[in-house]
């Protein structure tokens, strides 16, 4: 049977102020309810009773929830509850009231006070015009005045953790008023935050160049926050145009601060020289891919080239192509110049070894199985180690994996760049251009 609400007492079923009303609502018996308001005998709860009561007698609380404004419907977020249970009491004893009635024990965990000028984390309790509430786990709510706020927290969503700054204390017996400020709070936790990246110097943060400026170096933008970059810290290599990281987004790595100016120095240098064991490794793995670079400077044995975001390499002029050695000659490779050239070697991460004459680098995996009766015992050199083992050169060109199985974790951590170490080569995919390696036995 379909359940309908009874409907609610219009003026136009009221005959007179002081009269008997007879509402007929479809059910076996009439009520008769007071409608004078200033009458002694009116039953403010007789009434409400009455409008929210289902034909079987049960209250309509889905009714009389979508009456009710927002934040109530949502409940009290305040409160904890078992199964998600929704209380729609903002009274100060509510938690303690669901505890009775549910026989359950709620340990108060509220800050016993609130400091001018902390810091304190929180959640977006309530939303208003212009105003916001934050819970910060204490007995009364924080006022957040929106149109003060910066424009990244002017659009703030129910139950959003933010930091709060708390600027103004009016607590009077828990009855006064306490405000804050987000974006002050948020932003001087994130300085906090970056001084303390200053000890670690293992935590990379966005940053907006902003601009540059007079002393060589540069304003970034840290959420908010204002540091400098001074320009050599700006890239792997000295840039050849200051002007062309205005306006980027970059990684930027917190390495100092100034107490006496309240600067925060940061380095995107120190980001990119972290990138750099990954990308040597993935280079030995693609060594015979061909690269296009920018040219960092010139020197008279040859050219130096930045490439693959943090890596720098060098190309001598024995090995530069007929159209650059001739520009080599005249001295008309500028910094900023693209370059195209092929890895001719690497003997370590901060030194690696470029050719343009990539038609006269000889193929180490043509006809390398001719070379190599299996098994094959020759004498490699460690090129890098990892914790799962070592990469060796078996020739020039030519490199395998030596898993940590075959070695073990201690022994591996002995071995360094450019040590020899007898291997066995047990096979050869010269199209895939693999090398499986063990420890002759």
């Amino acid at each position: 049977m379909e359940t309908k609400k009874r409907p609610r007492i219009s003026s136009n079923d009221i005959s007179s102020k002081n009269e008997d009303i007879v509402v007929d609502v479809n059910v076996k018996e009439k009520q008769v309810v007071k409608s004078d308001k200033h009458n002694s005998n009116y039953n403010y709860v007789d009434e409400q009773r009455l409008q929210w009561t289902l034909d079987n007698g049960e209250f309509d609380w889905e009714g009389y929830e979508a009456t009710c404004f927002s934040s109530f419907k949502k409940g009290n977020p305040r409160v904890k509850t078992k199964n998600n249970e929704k209380v729609f009491s903002f009274e100060p004893y509510a938690q303690e009231y669901y505890d009775i009635l549910n026989n359950t024990q709620h340990v108060n965990d509220l800050i016993d006070s609130l400091d001018l000028g902390v810091i304190y984390d929180g959640v977006v309790f309530g939303l208003g015009q212009g105003w916001a509430t934050i819970d910060v786990n204490y007995r009364q709510l924080v006022y957040i005045k929106l149109t003060k706020e910066s424009k990244e927290y002017q659009d703030l969503r129910i139950g959003e953790e933010v930091s709060v700054l708390i600027t103004e204390i009016q607590d009077d017996n828990g009855l006064g008023h306490i405000q804050g400020s987000i974006s002050a709070g948020m932003k001087q936790r994130v300085f906090a935050d970056l001084i303390e990246g200053v000890d670690s110097k293992d935590t990379a943060w966005m940053g907006t160049v902003r601009e540059m400026i007079s002393n060589g170096g540069y304003i970034v933008e840290v959420q908010g926050i204002d540091c400098f970059m001074p320009g050599s810290l700006a890239g792997i290599n000295k840039l050849y145009d200051f002007s062309s990281i205005v306006g980027t987004d970059m990684y930027v790595v917190p390495v100092s601060f100034s107490n006496e100016r309240g600067t925060i120095v940061v380095s995107h240098r120190k980001y990119l020289q972290a990138l750099i064991p990954e990308e040597v490794s993935s280079l030995r793995e693609n060594i015979e891919q061909s690269i296009t670079g920018k040219v960092t400077g010139t020197a008279k044995y040859g050219v130096f080239c930045e490439f693959n975001t943090c890596l720098t390499g060098m190309i001598h002029v024995n090995d530069l192509n007929e159209e650059m050695a001739d520009a080599h000659k005249k001295q008309s490779i500028k910094p900023g110049d693209e370059i195209t050239f092929k890895v001719k070697d690497i003997i370590s991460n901060k030194k690696i070894i470029l050719t343009q004459k990539i038609d006269e680098l000889v193929n180490p995996w043509l006809d390398i199985d001719k070379r190599y009766s299996i098994p094959h015992i020759v004498t490699a050199s460690v090129k890098t180690a990892k914790d799962y083992g070592l990469f060796v050169s078996i020739e020039e060109g030519v490199v395998g994996l030596l898993h940590v199985s075959e070695i073990g974790e201690d022994l591996i951590k002995e071995f360094k760049i450019g040590d020899d170490i007898v291997v066995e080569v047990t096979r050869i995919d010269s199209e895939m251009k693999r090398v499986f390696l063990k420890l002759p036995s």
